[in-house]
């Protein structure tokens, strides 16, 4: 073992530290890239958003993309001054507030633990479609909700297994499982794209990307499923602690992951309306293996391999950031100090993903209640899209306090950003108010949501109220110079 990726021995009573120096910035890019999983994401979410928006699906994307990328932008400058495993959380609590730090708190778990279900419920369906083709299991299999749900399960049992192991391995079995999903999406692409002329369903329409004509209620609730297929390379800011430059490499990585990902979108999205019919797509659990389905037949199962390898990355990831999140929480006293407790030997936080893995198979049980497994999932996937809107929400506010106060030279060293620009002064509070806008018509439009999203949020006061009595919310030292970190009141 390097030496330098051993952290010093903690000091008495102290929470043990994560491992240092282990990410590279050619880790921490296919970190952020794989944990949005493209190839995962269409085949999870497109067919939903074209449910909701038709063919202005696509559109959808580029009408959220810009706000996205503002986020990334503002994580990036709340890195620089805050690396810290805790990320939103714990901006908010510096920047802020403590009560502020405890809302966005509840908010961090809500988002990311409701996008864990929607990762294994349709894992267990793309793993069975896999067998299926084979024929190593039935056509009846397939289609049980029961099989379904203990696949999935199993699926939350192996995603434990790199996450358990440790940074390194995490971002090995990543970087690996990012490449042969690449190649194998890259293949079909370029299959799609010579097949255009002689497979065209719907001719491509500039209407596709811009029009006046699409119903604003539903393009709000495509928008907020847009949230889940355009988040996840903030994974950077929770590895912040493990990165060998906590405060230049993590939100860079970030950045660049969302633009490759994006760029992947545009490509496949078009192709995939211009040669399916859109009923086709949206009625299907997967979407891609529909286009592909329509393409080359024959190859459907090379379709399904690839998202099932995008799922399991997108899976453990997904995990790694509330595996953070929760050894921080636990770290500052806003949960049990037993989340803070890492493994001996793999410095891990193995009794935060044991608890995830838990939480994750009891809710894939509840699917086995659900008499549509696609409508329990696209519940949930929405409201995973609320509460990941919300947390970006939370963030650029955060930033926007965090800015006034180093405009108006309020800060102490350590108390806000400093070397601020007018141009993030500007999209902070321009980001804020486009997610809360997204927020609020997606819950004004869907009744079930709005009910489902005020009852999970109502944990939340006991967090203010806990944060408020918590004066170490702020970890005891700075990651890299040790230096003790002070907290607003």
């Amino acid at each position: 073992m390097v030496p330098s990726e051993v952290p010093p021995p903690p000091a008495r009573g102290a929470a043990p530290r994560l491992r240092r120096n282990v990410f590279h910035l050619l880790d921490l890019i296919p970190l952020s890239t794989s944990s949005v999983a493209p190839t995962f994401s269409l085949a999870a979410a497109f067919g939903v958003m074209v449910a909701y928006a038709g063919p202005q699906a696509i559109m959808s994307v580029l009408v959220a993309f810009p706000f996205f990328l503002f986020a990334a932008l503002l994580f990036r400058q709340l890195n620089i001054h805050y690396p810290h495993a805790g990320a939103s959380y714990h901006w908010g609590s510096r920047i802020v507030g403590r009560r502020f730090g405890g809302l966005q708190a509840w908010i961090v778990t809500l988002a990311y633990f409701l996008s864990l279900p929607p990762i294994l419920v349709p894992a267990g369906a793309y793993t069975l479609s896999l067998l299926s083709s084979f024929g190593w299991v039935s056509p009846a299999v397939v289609s049980s909700v029961f099989w379904q749900s203990m696949t999935g399960i199993a699926w939350a049992g192996v995603a434990a297994i790199p996450l358990i192991l440790g940074a390194r391995p995490t971002a090995r079995f990543t970087e690996a499982f990012l490449l042969v999903e690449v190649v194998i999406l890259g293949a079909f692409l370029g299959v799609g794209l010579f097949a255009l002329p002689t497979h065209t369903v719907n001719p491509v329409s500039v209407s596709w990307f811009f029009s006046t004509g699409v119903n604003p209620l539903d393009f709000a609730l495509a928008l907020v499923v847009v949230a889940t297929i355009l988040d996840g390379w903030e994974i950077d800011s929770y590895a912040s602690e493990e990165a060998r430059r906590p405060r230049d490499w993590p939100g860079t990585s970030g950045i660049l992951g969302l633009l490759s990902v994006f760029a992947i979108y545009l490509v496949t999205m078009p192709l995939m309306v211009a040669e399916t019919p859109l009923s086709a797509l949206s009625s299907s659990p997967d979407p891609l293996a529909t286009w592909i389905g329509g393409v080359l037949p024959s190859a459907t199962w090379g379709m399904d391999l690839a998202v099932i390898i995008s799922t399991a990355s997108s899976l453990w990831l997904t995990a790694f950031i509330l595996s953070r999140a929760w050894y921080a929480l636990g770290r500052d006293g806003l949960f049990p100090g037993a989340f803070a407790r890492l493994h001996r030997r793999f410095q891990s936080p193995w009794i935060s993903v044991g608890v995830i893995t838990s939480a994750e198979v009891a809710v894939q049980l509840t699917e086995l209640t659900s008499s549509s497994v696609f409508a329990f999932f696209s519940v949930v996937l929405t409201a995973a899209g609320i509460f990941l809107m919300l947390e970006f929400a939370l963030d650029s506010i955060s930033a926007t306090v965090g800015l006034r106060k180093a405009h108006r030279a309020l800060a102490v060293e350590h108390g806000a950003l400093r070397h601020s620009h007018p141009f993030y002064r500007i999209i902070a509070p321009v980001t804020a108010g486009a997610m809360l806008t997204i927020v609020v018509i997606g819950l004004y439009t869907n009744l079930t949501l709005l009910y489902v999203a005020s009852a999970m949020l109502v944990p939340a006061v006991y967090f203010v109220w806990r944060a408020a009595r918590t004066p170490s919310i702020a970890p005891p030292l700075e990651p890299e110079t040790g230096a003790p970190l002070p907290l607003p009141p």
